[in-house]
């Protein structure tokens, strides 16, 4: 089975559009979009519809500048129950402006995410959680699996079309975790 996020074109391409280029993005953002698994899908991690979509206001935000942000205390356990009350998987997404087919996850997302992955699927087990960084042109993605792997996901699909992930970031954390062990 495929492993693809898939989504109406409108939510997914207003978010796109939110950052056309780099000299006008005053404040990063982070949507959250809980997934639903597809018709007749019963494994973990495979195709899913995004059944909701969370925009963050304001508040929820201790610090928001063009180059990241670091969400309030409140935001995650939110998000978390939410997913946990109607059985939904998480993504949590958010932009870079670096050009053409080289979008990937920053060194300081990277961090994060290793820490944050896992304690996600701990809270809501079962279910995958998946990390979107959107370009311009192109996109990355992470997903941690229950089990404790790292992979990416195979496309996502906007508007019946699908985009593979560059892959930059999970061999970027396939090397960290060389280097680690040395």
């Amino acid at each position: 089975m495929t492993n693809q996020v898939g989504a109406p074109a409108a939510p997914i391409l207003e978010f796109n559009f939110t950052w056309p280029d780099s000299t006008t993005v005053e404040f990063e953002a982070v949507p959250f979009l809980f997934l639903r698994p597809g018709p007749g899908d019963a494994a973990p991690g495979a195709d899913a519809r995004v059944g909701a979509v969370q925009l963050l206001e304001p508040g929820d935000y201790l610090h928001r500048d063009r180059h990241g942000v670091e969400l309030a205390d409140h935001v995650r356990p939110a998000v978390i129950r939410a997913a946990h009350q109607r059985g939904y998987a998480v993504v949590e997404a958010h932009a870079h402006d670096w050009p053409g087919p080289s979008t990937r996850f920053s060194s300081t997302d990277l961090d994060g995410l290793q820490q944050l992955g896992p304690h996600m699927t701990w809270r809501l087990p079962g279910r995958p959680y998946t990390a979107l960084v959107l370009g311009p042109k192109s996109f990355d993605a992470l997903q941690w699996q229950s089990d404790g792997r790292v992979t990416t996901i195979d496309a996502f699909v906007v508007g019946g079309e699908p985009t593979a992930p560059t892959g930059i970031s999970l061999d970027r954390l396939d090397q960290r975790a060389i280097w680690s062990t040395r």
